[in-house]
């Protein structure tokens, strides 16, 4: 199994998103990121990240393109897109040293400081999947309150 990515353009009516997932329930597939996003067209562009094998990948994009409100389902290769994901992140209170680490890893990594009161910090952490992953799991949930992360959102580097 490997992880697939579908950029699926549909209409942008009520319960299109459920009939999607349903397709992915019925074969007890787990979606691991969904993102949404309105073209210019007024169509609805949704991205659905999933592991799958190559007989079951073929069979959900088949499915999918039967779909009365989908219109394409295109297949992309992570290798050949930009993949890109965001997370907010919230610390505990913290005491000055673990203050300074949780500031020194979010500037590791690329991110930033949104803000910081009473020894709490508020920041965002942009970048790819596996990176912000790690960052989060190197400040663990002894120092991270909460974590808001936006799924990941790609774009496809073909030229057409």
């Amino acid at each position: 199994m490997k992880i697939r990515i579908f950029s699926v353009l549909c209409e942008n009516v009520p319960g299109v998103m459920m009939r999607i997932t349903r397709g992915f329930t019925r074969r007890q597939i787990n979606l691991d990121s969904i993102t949404v996003g309105i073209e210019p067209t007024g169509l609805a562009r949704i991205i659905l990240m999933f592991k799958a094998d190559d007989h079951m990948a073929e069979l959900m994009r088949r499915v999918l393109s039967r779909s009365e409100p989908i219109v394409d389902v295109e297949v992309i290769e992570p290798e050949r897109s930009i993949v890109r994901e965001v997370a907010l992140l919230k610390t505990r209170k913290l005491d000055e040293k673990q203050l300074l680490e949780v500031i020194q890893q979010v500037e590791r990594v690329g991110g930033r400081v949104l803000e910081s009161k009473g020894n709490v910090v508020i920041a965002e952490l942009s970048g790819e999947h596996d990176e912000i992953e790690r960052a989060i799991e190197a400040l663990g949930p002894k120092l991270l309150k909460e974590v808001a992360r936006s799924g990941q959102v790609l774009m496809s580097r073909e030229v057409s």
